[in-house]
C-alpha cells in the first residue's frame, strides 16, 4: 500500500485498480484495505475515498467526545443511528452494495479469531452505514465508531465476543442482512435495535450494575 500511496493524506486507487496493479482478487483487496484500516494505517471518506494515515475529520471530535461520554453514552448513540441507517440501507443500497453488506456478514461468521472477527464485524456495520445513502448519518456512524473503539474494554470485549456469542450475534446479522435485500426498512430497523438490546444485555450478565460498551 506503501507503492500504492506514498505519503500520509495520499488518496488510494480504487479496489478494482489495487487487484490489477498486485495482481489479486478485489476480495483480497478489500480484505487488506478492512486490516489496515482497523489498524490505523487508512481511513475511508464517503464519496471521496480511501487515504493513507489516520482520519483527519471524525477523529478529533471523536477523542473530544470520549473526555465526558461513557460506554452507555455510545450505545445510546448507536440505538439511535443504526437503525435508521439500516432502515434507509433497504431503501436505498443498489445491488452492489447489498451484496458487500452480505459478503461481509458472511466474513464475519467465518472469522476464525477474535481480530479478524472484530474486523469484520466493524466492516459489517460501516457497509450498512454506508449503503444509507446519506453521508451525513455516515459520517455520525464513524465519529460514534471512532469513540467507542476508544473506550472499549478489551478483556471484556473478548468475553462478551467468545465462540457461542460471536455464532448468535452472526445469527443477528443475517437476520439484519435478510431485511435490507428484501427491502423491508421497517424489519431492517427492528433487526438492528434487537441486536443492540442483545449486545447490551450480554455485557450486563457479566458485570451487573456496571457501565457497558457494546
Amino acid at each position: 500500500m506503501a507503492e500504492a500511496a506514498d505519503r500520509t493524506g495520499a488518496k488510494l486507487p480504487t479496489e478494482r485498480d489495487l487487484a490489477e496493479r498486485f495482481q489479486v482478487s478485489r476480495h483480497a483487496i478489500r480484505q487488506a484495505l478492512e486490516r489496515l484500516e482497523a489498524k490505523g494505517s487508512l481511513w475511508r471518506h464517503v464519496g471521496r475515498g480511501t487515504f493513507r494515515g489516520r482520519r483527519s475529520e471524525a477523529e478529533p471530535l471523536a477523542a473530544d467526545v470520549t473526555a465526558f461520554c461513557s460506554p452507555r453514552h455510545i450505545l445510546d448513540a448507536r440505538r439511535m443511528i443504526e437503525p435508521s441507517l439500516a432502515s434507509l440501507a433497504a431503501v436505498n443500497a443498489t445491488p452492489s452494495q447489498i451484496a458487500e453488506i452480505q459478503a461481509s456478514c458472511r466474513r464475519c461468521a467465518a472469522a476464525r479469531n477474535m481480530d479478524d472477527y472484530e474486523v469484520f464485524d466493524e466492516a459489517f456495520h460501516r457497509a450498512i452505514a454506508q449503503a444509507s445513502g446519506n453521508p451525513l448519518a455516515t459520517e455520525l456512524f464513524e465519529t460514534v465508531n471512532q469513540a467507542r473503539k476508544k473506550i472499549v474494554w478489551g478483556a471484556m470485549l473478548r468475553a462478551v465476543l467468545r465462540p457461542d456469542r460471536r455464532a448468535f450475534f452472526s445469527e443477528q446479522h443475517r437476520e439484519i442482512v435478510d431485511a435490507i435485500a428484501r427491502r423491508d426498512a421497517h424489519a431492517a430497523w427492528q433487526a438492528v435495535m434487537s441486536h443492540m438490546e442483545t449486545v447490551a444485555q450480554t455485557y450486563e450478565t457479566l458485570r451487573p450494575g456496571e457501565p457497558f460498551i457494546v
